[in-house]
Order: C-alpha cells, then structure tokens, then sequence
C-alpha cells in the first residue's frame, strides 16, 4: 500500500511509517517533526509565529499539493491536522480527499468530540479539564482553551469531518470512549505503537537512591498534572535526601530524552489521564516503572490482564505523596513491574501489532 501521514504526535506516525517500509510498503509522513522532539519526517512543514509565519507556511501547503495525492490511505494526526483555523484546514482536507483513495483520523490529542466528553464530565470521573465537576488548574489558568475547542466553528468543522472520512484509529481508551457513538463501525481501537528494537530491556537494578524522571513539556506542566507531580517528588526528594533523587527534563530531542530516561528507576508520567500515553510505554519497554494513568477502563480495553505493573496516578487520590512514598521507603516491588511492564507493551503496544491493526482497518473500510 502507499500511505500518507499528514502531522505527528510523539513520533506515532513517524512509528507506524517505518514499520510499514520495513514490510514494503510506501509510507511517506508531512510533519513538523515534532517540534524540539525531531522525530522523522519524509516532509518536514513547521509554522512559525507572527503573520509572515501564516504566509510562508501557506505558501507550502499550496505548493506541496501537487505531491499529496495517489496515495491509498491518508492518515491524519487529529481535527487539527494543519496549524491553520478549521475554515481553510477544511480547504486543503478537500483537496486531499478528493485525490486520493481512502482518508482517515488518528484519534490522538483533544478535538472537538474528546473534549466535550470531558467538559460534560459525564463519561469521565476526571479528565485534564475537569475533576468531577470541578475545572483543573490549567483550565483556571486559560479560561479559553476548553471553550475553544467547544465552540460552534471547531463543532461544524469536526461534524463535517467525522461524517466525511473513511475510518479511524483511537490509539487510547478514552479517545475511543468519546467519539464511538459518533463513529461506530469506522472506528477501531488500536493501541498506541512503541518500537522495541529501539528500547532494549533493562532488568531494574535499584542500589542506593531511587531515581525518579519527570519530563514536561513548555506549557503543558499544569494541563498534564507534570507540575504536581515533580513537586511532590521534590518534597519527597527534600524529606528524604538519602534515599531517592529527582531529574526534570524539559525540551530536548527524543533521541536524549529516551537516554537519560532510561538511567532512572521510575517515571512519574501524567496525573489527568486515563492510559498510559507514549512517554509511559517508551519508559516501561525499557524496563523504567511508569506511574501513569492506568484507570478500570484502560484495563479492560486490554483485556483485563491479571498484571497491573502500572503505578495508578489520578487527581482522585486523596493522597499522592503517600502513595509515592510508599515505593521509596520499599522500592523491592519494582522490580517485578518492570518486568511486568515490558511485557505488557510487548503484548499490547509492538508496533508490529499495532501496524496489523491500522492495515486491517484501512483494508476493510476500503473494501479491499
């Protein structure tokens, strides 16, 4: 098959295309590379800031055109697959649609449907918009945010969007969770993908300190809870010298991200999530215990396995720091997580077994 990737999260796609090429399939990604992450991109479009970035980065669109058709399946990250307003994204989603085979939606990050399950606050006992009914910090912070992706333009583009591609690929539960009724039959639950010839197993060897990781992202630290957790290490870190250090990473590339992650013994992922998300799975194939979202819900979208090797975070504990301390003060049971934990991303998340699922879904909804 000919596959186009158009955007990139936390190098998914980037993931899924060499996968694909190593089984002879042509798979080309149009991305921004992820930003500071420099993830692989066969066509690499960034918008800068300011008027001039919006004219430059329109300018290349137009002019890439002519090479985005011909393809079998185009994959697309989210709604907001272009750093456009959804009007012209609306455009170029035409254009590419009408040349070429089948198109289809990545569910990965907040679009429209997500995030109106989260602010209804009914399907979700939390979200990273709301805990309960009550908003979380970022969205005190931002008062904005969750409304925009809410109102009546980002509703129409994402209604007429949903009703016009050929299929999608929910890659965590709770994405799933939100948009099924709308998308039914079309949609298939597929994992996140993790390429473990990348991530050799380490067994867990903890002498002396505990080390715990924590990586944020510029402006993302109170939206994925990142904040609260690496203050809660560091008073732990303050309580208890001898026994555990902390390292925040914040911006750097993939490549060194994943090398100095691997030098810890725990990672304290994100507060407001359900599953664990790519930077959890990265770190348990590895063989790096993940505290992480790791809900009921997720469980059973697995299968409900007799291991749980994830250490449960959620804005619902009434008490995070005792929960942590708990694995500082007696560290022994990591290291049958870790053990635990690759196994479970080599079960669920191989991205040779992800791969299977998004070409059975495209061949299917093509009808091949």
């Amino acid at each position: 098959m000919k596959i186009l990737f158009i955007g990139d999260y936390s190098n998914l796609h980037a993931c899924l295309a060499a996968e694909l090429r190593r089984r002879g399939h042509q798979a080309t990604v149009v991305s921004d590379r992820c930003g500071y992450m420099a993830t692989h991109s066969d066509i690499f479009i960034e918008r800068k800031p300011g008027m001039a970035g919006g004219i430059k980065y329109l300018y290349k669109l137009f002019s890439l055109l002519p090479e985005l058709k011909g393809y079998d399946a185009v994959q697309l990250i989210n709604s907001n697959f272009l750093s456009l307003k959804p009007g012209k994204i609306k455009y170029f989603f035409d254009r590419i649609k009408g040349e070429n085979g089948g198109t289809f939606l990545t569910l990965a990050g907040d679009d429209y449907y997500f995030v109106k399950a989260c602010a209804d606050a009914e399907m979700f006992r939390f979200s990273e918009f709301k805990t309960g009914n009550r908003l979380n910090e970022y969205c005190l912070e931002n008062p904005g945010h969750m409304h925009g992706w809410i109102s009546q333009e980002n509703r129409k583009w994402s209604e007429y969007l949903y009703q016009e591609i050929d299929g999608a690929m929910s890659v965590l539960p709770e994405y799933d969770m939100a948009a099924r009724g709308v998308l039914g039959d079309r949609l298939a639950f597929t994992n996140l993908p993790v390429d473990l010839s990348t991530l050799p197993f380490s067994p867990l060897d903890i002498e002396g300190k505990l080390r715990v990781f924590v990586g944020m992202r510029s402006g993302m630290e109170t939206q994925k809870g990142t904040r609260i957790l690496l203050e809660t290490a560091q008073r732990l870190q303050r309580e208890m010298p001898e026994k555990v250090e902390v390292e925040r990473v914040s911006d750097v590339s993939l490549t060194e991200y994943l090398g100095r992650m691997r030098q810890s013994h725990l990672l304290l992922d994100q507060l407001y999530s359900y599953s664990p998300a790519t930077n959890a799975l990265q770190a348990m194939a590895m063989g790096v215990v993940a505290a992480s979202g790791a809900q009921p819900e997720y469980y059973e979208y697995i299968g409900n396995p007799a291991e749980r090797p994830i250490i449960e975070l959620s804005p619902l504990d009434d008490d995070l720091q005792e929960h942590l301390r708990n694995y500082i003060l007696d560290p022994s049971p990591l290291r049958e997580m870790s053990r635990q934990g690759r196994a479970l991303v080599e079960k669920h998340n191989d991205v040779r077994i992800v791969a299977d699922k998004f070409i059975r879904h495209w061949e299917k909804m093509l009808g091949h």
